[in-house]
């Protein structure tokens, strides 16, 4: 998995080059780091055009490459009377774009608002007739186009015609000529000035009704055979709206209809938004809620607004194949529209730029980077360091043969399929990306890892704020033999609900984009494609009427249209509560539907996914039951044994059948391997046994009998990433917007210094891969120099983004280099240790190793030939443990790096 290298300003040569290992000069400029992927645009008032503004005429000209008008080109200062234009302000404007060689945008042709009350009416106040309307809208557009043709390279033409909820804006122009007037607009746009681009622009494009009316509009100027360039996306936000994934789904939906997107008159509101009647009758009150940062913002505040820019920012570098234009709609806060509106005196932060011209922090990220240079990563597991965990396989030797677990580490929710002689094997990844590892066999025991199915951003949106167990659950990967497809159907919970992907050979590593399936509700969907060409869904969800009690859960069907890729007919409920409903069974889940010999063999979890876990199954002679319970259920468990047993797996279900080439059958499940006090650090992972017939149905392993695991295997140095590309197994903290990390042609790699912190709930810069056995050693080198007290580069042990452990190389509060040790439980730093160091320049090696005991010990050397001085005491893994931190994953170990880019 090797990709493109794009963070924000290391890839944009800034500091360092994507191409060389040694500095490069340059100019950190936004428009010399951003501008070979779009214009990099601000609105300038007149003051600015006229240069009196000198400040803000130096940040212009250093900045941007693009100038868009900010008043002095509507309709009420150009064209204030019916026969007389007044073009003195906007000459100055023009005039300054090209003495800078800049874009020039014009704004704005036709909009509702700011016009001249003249436009459209008559002397008597009463609206004009069509054809009057008509004739001053084409001369107003030729004069202005025309005086300005071939100096003003873009035009917004229409201005906010469509409302929220799809309908055209009843605006003047609207009243008198309808829609018409949109197309006429363009056309008389583009009789005066054919070369000029011409662009649609509009705010709230995030809503749904919008974006699908501005879609259908500019499909229509379209087949009329009338030119449109680019459409506008204005980015008036908030700290609250409008999310990552709303703006990408309408970026991409314009993108769709051929036109370029352009992103205008962005500000970011960092003031909450107030009701206007909640103070009303109270007007000092009010107007103290309206402007509550009258100063300066609290620092919790100015690091949200930070952490949403830049997330926009990533955002349309990503899209910058379709993205031609960003423009601040402003250049620094004193200039902001928002200041002393809808109260004077109202103090906004919503620009680039603060009131002193200074760049705010996460432009600093993008202007001046921090870059941290891994040498190596590798893991390790040490096989003489193993507990006596293999002695007494209870099972059979086809079972101990089986090296249980088949895929140790956090790889959950397994589920197989086969065809020929080849074993596909997948499992839930949750937030991290890319998603839903998969493996490949021959032999159901050696187990090579492909890569991932969801390996691409489009595929896989998990954006800010999704909770680490959030994301993928419990994919479901099967063949269907009619069309020569694999299918794989999972639940993005949290993100989108249900969806399934499709490819012809899971080894090309090219799976679809997902369609989703919003009809299906609940979780854990599953795949039938039966004999007779039919296919079926089964997924969990709720019962049909209201829940009897907590856990409640049911199974349904649905077909599936595999012809067209969708559901047909309705869905029915075909298991209600589970095995025996007076007992009052939880979370059934995790349905798989199987046709054998003529019979239809329901397989679900039954219990919850915690010690009280059990696989049931039941029987129908069709997909649409009636399902009764098998004679011997259930047909995998482990609960209820005794809890002092030695080497225990806990929590066995949800589980997968497969047929082999020889007619014998084997389960794939989840387990959890506990190693104190139930306490886990590798999460839920995956286990075979083979499956008897008995009483014409499948045992998986008989009730009471105990599940152990092998513990005879090492793993020699794996790294984390080599000179070709990161590790099969490596991933990221949810998906990265861009990546920010470069692997140089020495195998090095650097990374970029986020401020983005791994407690943020957002993308941090960190790549890992799941610890998969208590004892292990992770090992690397860095060359990082912190700046500030905040920078930070080294290892981490991460669960989650409230128990974590971090090791590495920053500053004390005095400014001096440390190597320093923090554990983190529950949002709160637990433990902190540091070894001073006697430069700040200069190579560091970092390890970590698990024991017999599951502690860790963190350990540096300044010499490669490791003279390792432990940091602090042994931390214990029980506070990164499931148990701990909840949640379902294990622990991931990798590298990670952080900045502190406050003024």
């Amino acid at each position: 998995m090797k990709l493109k290298y794009l963070a924000l300003s290391v890839c944009a040569a800034a500091f360092i080059s994507c191409n060389s290992d040694k500095p490069v000069a340059a100019d950190p400029t936004l428009k010399n780091i951003l501008g070979d992927k779009f214009l990099v645009g601000v609105a300038i008032n007149s003051e600015q055009a006229a240069g009196r503004d000198t400040s803000a005429v130096d940040v212009v000209r250093r900045h941007f490459n693009s100038i868009v008008a900010e008043n002095c080109m509507k309709s009420e200062v150009i064209h204030p009377e019916k026969d007389r234009y007044d073009f003195s302000l906007a000459d100055e404007f023009v005039k300054f774009g090209e003495d800078n060689g800049m874009f020039i945008i014009g704004h704005c042709l036709v909009w509702h608002s700011q016009l001249s009350p003249w436009f459209c009416v008559d002397t008597e106040g009463k609206n004009v007739s069509p054809e009057i309307l008509k004739e001053r809208l084409k001369s107003h557009i030729h004069t202005i186009v025309g005086r300005y043709k071939g100096r003003i390279k873009g035009w917004d033409v229409v201005n906010e015609a469509i409302e929220g909820d799809g309908s055209y804006r009843k605006s003047k122009f609207y009243e008198i000529l309808g829609e018409e007037y949109i197309p006429l607009a363009f056309q008389y746009a583009h009789e005066a000035d054919p070369e000029a681009e011409l662009y649609y622009n509009d705010y709230g494009m995030h809503e749904p009704g919008r974006r699908d009316a501005v879609v259908r509009m500019v499909n229509s100027l379209k087949e009329k055979g009338l030119r449109i360039d680019a459409i506008g996306m204005q980015g008036h936000m908030g700290l609250d709206y409008p999310s990552i994934g709303e703006y990408e789904t309408s970026l991409l939906a314009f993108a769709s209809t051929g036109a370029k997107v352009m992103i205008t008159e962005w500000d970011m509101s960092a003031l909450p938004t107030v009701n206007r009647g909640a103070n009303i009758a109270d007007k000092v009150a009010f107007e103290k809620a309206l402007n509550p940062y009258p100063e300066a913002l609290p620092d919790s505040v100015s690091n949200l607004w930070n952490a949403r820019m830049k997330s926009f920012m990533e955002l349309f570098i990503k899209h910058s194949d379709v993205i031609t234009r960003v423009t601040a709609w402003g250049v620094s806060d004193g200039d902001s529209w928002k200041n002393d509106w809808p109260v004077p005196g109202r103090r906004e932060y919503p620009l680039l730029f603060d009131r002193n011209y200074q760049p705010k922090p996460f432009l600093k990220e993008i202007l001046e980077p921090r870059v941290a240079k891994f040498y190596e990563f590798s893991y390790s597991i040490d096989n003489s360091m193993q507990r006596d965990s293999a002695a007494n396989c209870q099972l059979s030797t086809v079972n101990c043969q089986l090296q249980n677990p088949v895929l140790p580490g956090c790889y959950p929710d397994p589920s197989i399929c086969r065809v020929g002689n080849d074993y596909y094997m997948v499992n839930s990844s949750f937030a991290f990306y890319p998603g839903v590892p998969i493996w490949h066999s021959t032999d159901l025991t050696n187990w090579e890892q492909l890569g991932y199915v969801l390996n691409r951003p489009s595929q896989l949106p998990m954006y800010d704020g999704l909770r680490i167990s959030g994301g993928i659950y419990a994919p479901d990967i099967k063949y269907n033999p009619h069309n020569g497809l694999f299918y794989l159907i999972t639940t993005a919970v949290d993100g989108g609900g249900n969806f399934f992907v499709t490819t012809d050979d899971p080894k090309k590593g090219n799976w679809s984009d997902p369609t989703f399936l919003p009809e299906v509700g609940g979780i854990d969907p599953g795949f039938l494609f039966d004999e007779d060409g039919k296919a079926y869904i089964v997924n969990n969800d709720g019962p049909a009427g209201k829940p009897e009690y907590d856990g409640h859960r049911a199974i349904w069907i649905r077909e599936f249209d595999w012809k067209n890729g969708c559901t047909v007919g309705k869905q029915k409920m075909i298991i209600d509560g589970g095995v025996d409903k007076t007992q009052h069974p939880s979370w059934i889940e995790g349905p798989h539907l199987y046709h054998i010999n003529g019979t239809y063999y329901l397989m679900a979890a039954e219990g919850g996914t915690g010690p009280n876990h059990s696989e049931v199954i039941f029987t129908s002679a069709s997909p649409f039951g009636p399902f009764k319970p098998c004679a011997i259920n259930p047909i995998l468990t482990q609960r209820g044994l005794p809890g002092d047993r030695p080497n225990p797996v806990t929590c066995v279900g949800h589980a997968d059948l497969v047929e082999t080439p020889d007619g014998d059958w084997y389960a794939v499940f989840l387990g959890v391997r506990p190693y104190r006090n139930g306490h886990d650090v590798m999460g839920r992972e995956t286990f075979m046994l083979p499956v008897t017939w008995k009483e014409n149905q499948p045992i998986i392993l008989p009730e009471g009998d105990v599940i152990t695991y092998t513990a005879d295997r090492s793993c020699d140095p794996a790294p984390l990433w080599t000179a070709n590309g990161l590790a099969k197994e490596a991933f990221f903290i949810r998906t990265p917007l861009v990546p920010r990390y470069n692997i140089n042609s020495k195998g090095q790699l650097e990374m970029t210094a986020s401020s983005t912190d791994l407690n943020q709930k957002r993308q941090p810069a960190a790549i890992g891969r799941w610890i998969n056995n208590w004892t292990f050693t992770a090992q690397t080198g860095l060359d990082f120099v912190p700046q500030q007290p905040k920078d930070f580069a080294g290892i981490i042990c991460f669960h989650d983004d409230n128990c974590y452990i971090r090791f590495g190389k920053t500053l004390d509060k005095d400014g001096k280099p440390v190597m320093l040790l923090e554990t983190y439980s529950h949002g709160r730093l637990c433990s902190q240790a540091g070894s001073p160091l006697t430069r700040t320049d200069g190579k560091v090696y970092l390890k970590v190793e698990g024991d017999n005991a599951v502690n860790y010990t963190f350990c540096y050397s300044t010499s490669p030939k490791g003279n390792w001085t432990q940091v602090g005491e042994p931390v214990s893994a029980d506070l990164i443990s499931t148990q701990t931190a909840g949640g379902f994953t294990g622990t991931m170990v990798g590298i990670y790096a952080t900045g502190n880019y406050t003024n």
